[in-house]
């Protein structure tokens, strides 16, 4: 019996009872993370559980050697034949067909049990075939050599019993007539080019009828309701006849607009240690406003800013007589108390350790107080050569508003590197604010004590300044982003007490991403920075506050702050401005794994703007990336090209600079 042929009368198909899903290539990484949180559950005195199975870099552990099967299961055997040969249309079906998908996996229980697996494989491979624009194909199931329909359900069958699924797809078709019922009239919004419309999706006349652009198509219709205040905008029966003497589609779409809505009470189900009403507050929906969808996921954002909350959902309520619609946010708190430690290791600058703790929910508006210490260097014995870092930070959300936040916080740290060492004890206070998605500032009030040693003297010095940063992000996405670009300006006007210099520190830096497909697997990414300091010269600074390259986020190749201006006797010492460049070639080799090779340019200089007069230092390399949801591990061999000639002290004895052969970098996160 073929099935596939339209229903009903003049060919008039039931688009919405296909299944349209697609074949996804399943990435690894909540398998190959599974070790880490067992790790991290032992740590935080969790019950250990029995190891569960998972896979990473494709090889399996832990995974049973024996499958339960039942006495009465039905095993097979597959074959998938397509008319035509077409290889995209064979692995379409083989992919849309849960007998081919699982011929691997466990047999059904019983014999009922598979027929009624095949039987709802015709509904899988049809809409596998609408999906590739192709309507008048027919289907076959023959299991046993007899067609499907003529097995009775009491059947015995041979085991394996062979099962043949012949498909002739018949002619691709195109949209013919393409007519729209209620569609929302033209905004301000449908001019962004990322704002999905029927038309930038595919839906016009001539184009391959995917039965997926048709249903993207009656989506995007409803949003842009949604956009200009309809939240309850529905479609309507579609009308989609097939015209099968021409191989056209004709489709009609039509859509209910609903009524216009505007934010009514907001109610919050599901807080514990929360303050409700402040859970609301945050959410910056100002009551009587416009409905607006893009509102809803930024409020979404925002309470998951908060980092007290596990789960958020925002259910939208019925609009009452005067257009006021209720809005319900359950939530789900998160643990009070969390902890984490870390290690990270590079050939130049040696192994690390970090570690935290945190209260996240101090008082009941999600204020935070954290507890922090890291030390860096101690592959070497000497512990004269480590660097610390301890300190203490609260945040205070929505300090006036849901926008603003407050931040305190008290450092101490000791940093040792050839060039210089520092020991510095810093108090600061500030203000970071959301101007919009992409806009953010900070500025603070920052006191600090520093101890410094270097070729130039040994110094100490007390400095008060106004750290201020606005950046501007657009890309698409915060980790892996492949398209976009990402500004960040910084200025810290300062006075130094104990020399009597009024100065200024800026720093730019502007990074771009280019995809050159679609789906985001060969990225082009850039990065620029520039950085100044005037008004006192680099002997009366402390070194944290000079410039420096060379390091994972520099220039790759080199000791981390290795790079500065040479004196006349060829030591290296902080400079008063900074250029940098970087380029990157990001290619996902799979869903899981990316190759990434990259050059490095840059150079600290002793004038207080750039002026190329030191040598440029040059390095390159090629990266792995292993892509999880956490971010992508990053691991990546660095070369220095640029020979450097100048000379540093170790622990106290005079020692001569040199380009490592080889740097090893390894982390979480893209290095720009």
């Amino acid at each position: 019996m073929a099935r596939g042929e339209p229903d009903g009368m003049g060919g008039r198909l039931r688009l919405d009872r296909l299944l349209l899903s697609r074949p996804q290539l399943a990435k690894g990484l909540a398998k190959g993370l599974a070790l880490s949180v067992a790790v991290m559950a032992l740590v935080a005195g969790l019950k250990p559980q029995p190891a569960a199975a998972f896979k990473l870099f494709g090889y399996s552990f832990f995974e049973s050697e024996q499958k339960s099967t039942s006495p009465d299961a039905q095993p097979y055997t597959i074959s998938v034949n397509v008319n035509g040969g077409d290889k995209d249309i064979k692995a379409a079906v083989e992919a849309a067909s849960a007998l081919y998908s699982g011929k691997d996996e466990v047999p059904p229980p019983s014999t009922p049990a598979f027929l009624s697996k095949a039987h709802a494989e015709y509904d899988r491979i049809l809409g596998a075939l609408y999906a590739d624009a192709h309507y008048g194909g027919s289907i076959s199931i023959l299991v046993n050599g007899k067609p499907l329909e003529q097995i009775q359900s009491d059947a015995t069958l041979p085991h394996p019993v062979p099962v043949v699924i012949n498909v002739d797809p018949g002619p691709a078709f195109t949209f013919g007539q393409i007519s729209y019922e209620g569609r929302a009239p033209p905004s301000p919004a449908d001019e962004n080019p990322k704002i999905k419309t029927p038309e930038r999706l595919g839906l016009v006349p001539g184009n391959p009828a995917n039965s997926d652009i048709v249903l993207s198509a009656e989506q995007a219709m409803i949003d842009a309701w949604r956009r200009q205040g309809y939240p309850k905008a529905k479609a309507l029966p579609r009308k989609i006849v097939a015209d099968h003497v021409n191989n056209r589609l004709n489709v009609t779409l039509a859509v209910e607009p609903g009524r216009l809505a505007h934010y009514g009470q907001v109610t919050v189900d599901g807080t514990k240690d929360m303050d409700p009403a402040f859970t609301a507050r945050q959410m910056g929906l100002e009551p009587g406003g416009q409905y607006d969808p893009a509102e809803i996921e930024l409020a979404k954002r925002r309470l998951q800013h908060l980092q007290v909350f596990s789960t958020t959902s925002i259910t939208e309520g019925p609009i009452n007589s005067n257009g006021l619609m209720p809005l319900m946010v359950t939530v789900t708190e998160r643990p009070l108390h969390v902890f984490g430690a870390g290690a990270e290791y590079s050939t130049t600058d040696g192994a690390g350790l970090n570690g935290y703790w945190e209260h996240r929910n101090l008082f009941g508006q999600a204020e935070r107080l954290r507890l922090e210490a890291n030390v860096a260097g101690i592959d070497s014995v000497d512990t004269s050569k480590f660097t610390y870092l301890g300190g203490i930070t609260f945040v205070k959300p929505g300090i006036w508003d849901p926008f603003t936040d407050l931040t305190a916080q008290l450092l101490a740290k000791r940093e040792v590197y050839d060039p210089y060492s520092q020991n510095t004890f810093r108090a600061r206070i500030g203000l970071a604010h959301e101007f919009s998605e992409q806009l953010t500032g900070k500025i603070a009030v920052n006191g600090e004590y520093d101890q410094v040693d270097d070729r130039f003297n040994k110094r100490d010095l007390l400095l008060f300044s106004l750290p201020a940063e606005l950046a501007y992000d657009t890309t698409d996405d915060k980790l892996e982003p492949t398209k976009g670009y990402r500004l960040r300006g910084q200025l810290e006007p300062f006075y130094e007490a104990k020399f009597g210099n009024f100065g200024l520190i800026s720093r730019f830096d502007g990074s771009a991403y280019f995809s050159f497909d679609s789906m985001g697997r060969y990225v082009l990414a850039g990065r620029v920075a520039l950085g100044s300091v005037t008004g006192a010269p680099a002997d009366e600074m402390p070194d944290d506050r000079l410039f420096f390259a060379g390091g994972g986020g520099s220039v790759r190749g080199y000791d981390y702050r290795s790079l500065g201006p040479r004196l006349a006797d060829g030591f290296i010492v902080g400079g008063q401005s900074l250029a940098e460049a970087s380029l990157e070639m990001r290619v996902r080799v799979t869903d899981s794994i990316g190759i990434v090779p990259f050059v490095d340019a840059g150079s600290a200089f002793s004038s207080s703007f750039p002026t190329f007069d030191e040598t440029i230092t040059v390095g390159a390399g090629v990266g792995l990336r292993y892509y999880t949801s956490l971010g992508a591990i990053r691991l990546d061999i660095a070369r220095g090209l640029t020979q450097i000639n100048g000379r540093v002290i170790d622990n106290g004895r005079i020692k001569r600079q040199h380009t490592p052969p080889a740097a090893i970098y390894i982390g979480l996160g893209e290095s720009f």
